[in-house]
C-alpha cells in the first residue's frame, strides 16, 4: 500500500512538473510572439459587457456598436500617447542639448570649488580628484551620446512597433465583433468534464485578470498622488505630468521610481539645489516603502492570495520570465486555487 502511494505521488509530481514546464515555455516564448492577439482578446473581454448592454438597449447590430466603441477607445489612446510622446520628446531633447552646458557652467565650477577646498586640507588627493573630474567629463559625453543613441534606436524600432500595433487593433476588432462566435467554436471542440473545466477556467481567468488590473490601477493611482504632491511641494514644473510618467515607470520592476528620482536627486545636489535633492531623496524613500508595503497586500486581497505568497510568486515570476512573469504567475496561481476550491482540480487540501 505504501509502495502504491509512493508511485502515485511520484507520478503526480512528474505530471505537475511537466505541466509547469509547458506553462513556462508558453509564457516565455509563445505568449510574447502572439502578444498583439493576446492584447486584442483582452480588449474584447474588457468591452464585452458594455457592448452587450448598448446592443440590448439600442437594438443596433453588435458589429456596429463594437466598431464605434473601439474607434472611440483607440482615438483616446492615440490622443493620450501623442500628448505624452511630444512632452517626453521635448524633455529628452532639452536634456541632451543642455546637459553639456549644464556641466560646464554649473556642475564643473561647483565641483572645482569643492575640490579646491578639499585639496587645501588634503593635498595628496589632488591626483585622484583630477582623474575623477576627467572621468566625469567623459561620462557626460558618453551619457549624451547614449541618450541620442537610445532615441535613434527607438526611432528604428518604430516600424516594428507600428506593425504590432496594427495587428493588435485589427485583432481586437475581430475578437470584439465575433466574440461569441469564436468562443462557441472553441467550446464545441470539448465535451463533458473538459468543457466544464474550460468554462470555469475562462470565467476564473477573466475575473482574476480584472481584479489584477484593478489592483495595479490602485497602486499606480497611489504612486501618482504621492509623486504629484511631492513635485508640487518642491516646485517642479508640470508636477502632474511628471507624476504620471514616473508612476507608470514605477510599475516596471526593472526600472522603478529610483531610475528617475535618484539620478535627479544626485544632479540637484551637485548643482547646489539642496532642497530639491533632499526632497527627491525623501520622496523616493516614501514611495518605495509605501509600494513595498501595499503591493502584496492590495494584489493579494484582489486575487485572493496571502500577501507573502503573492510576494513570493511575483518575485519568482520576475526572475523566471521578467515583467510578464511578475504579472502572470500570481494570476495562474489564483486560477488554480479557485479551481481547487470548486473541486474541479485536487491540488491541495483547503
Amino acid at each position: 500500500m505504501n509502495l502504491a502511494k509512493q508511485k502515485a505521488f511520484i507520478i503526480h509530481v512528474i505530471f505537475f512538473t511537466f505541466i509547469l514546464g509547458i506553462v513556462y515555455i508558453v509564457i516565455k516564448y509563445l505568449l510574447p510572439l502572439l502578444m498583439p492577439f493576446v492584447i486584442g482578446l483582452v480588449v474584447a473581454l474588457v468591452f464585452r459587457n458594455l457592448i452587450d448592454i448598448i446592443e440590448k438597449k439600442t437594438h443596433i447590430k453588435r458589429s456596429i456598436v463594437s466598431i464605434l466603441i473601439l474607434l472611440i477607445f483607440y482615438g483616446i489612446i492615440a490622443l493620450i500617447l501623442s500628448l505624452i510622446g511630444f512632452k517626453v520628446f521635448d524633455f529628452l531633447k532639452g536634456l541632451v542639448s543642455n546637459l553639456r552646458p549644464l556641466y560646464d557652467n554649473t556642475i564643473k565650477p561647483a565641483l572645482k570649488d569643492f575640490t579646491d577646498d578639499l585639496v587645501m586640507y588634503f593635498p595628496e588627493v589632488q591626483g585622484y580628484l583630477d582623474g575623477f573630474l576627467n572621468n566625469l567629463s567623459e561620462t557626460i559625453n558618453t551619457v549624451s551620446a547614449s541618450v541620442l543613441g537610445t532615441i535613434a534606436g527607438l526611432a528604428g524600432q518604430l516600424p516594428s512597433m507600428l506593425i504590432n500595433f496594427i495587428f493588435t487593433i485589427v485583432s481586437s476588432f475581430f475578437f470584439t465583433i465575433d466574440y461569441y462566435r469564436i468562443s462557441r467554436f472553441v467550446i464545441r471542440q470539448f465535451s463533458g468534464e473538459r468543457r466544464e473545466m474550460l468554462l470555469k477556467l475562462k470565467d476564473n481567468g477573466i475575473g482574476t485578470l480584472g481584479k489584477f488590473i484593478r489592483a495595479y490601477a490602485t497602486i499606480i493611482s497611489i504612486t501618482f498622488i504621492e509623486l504629484s504632491l511631492g513635485f508640487l511641494i518642491l516646485g517642479i514644473p508640470n508636477p502632474f505630468l511628471f507624476g504620471a510618467l514616473v508612476a507608470i515607470i514605477d510599475v516596471m520592476p526593472i526600472l522603478g521610481t529610483g531610475a528617475v528620482l535618484l539620478p535627479w536627486s544626485i544632479i540637484s545636489f551637485i548643482i547646489g539645489n539642496t532642497k530639491v535633492g533632499v526632497g527627491l531623496l525623501l520622496l523616493y524613500i516614501v514611495i518605495t516603502v509605501v509600494r513595498q508595503a501595499i503591493e502584496p497586500k492590495i494584489v493579494g486581497q484582489q486575487i485572493g492570495l496571502h500577501p507573502i505568497l503573492t510576494l513570493l510568486l511575483m518575485y519568482v515570476g520576475a526572475q523566471l520570465m521578467g515583467v510578464l512573469g511578475l504579472l502572470l504567475l500570481p494570476i495562474l496561481a489564483t486560477i488554480l486555487k479557485k479551481l481547487n476550491d470548486e473541486g474541479t482540480l485536487h491540488l491541495f487540501k483547503k
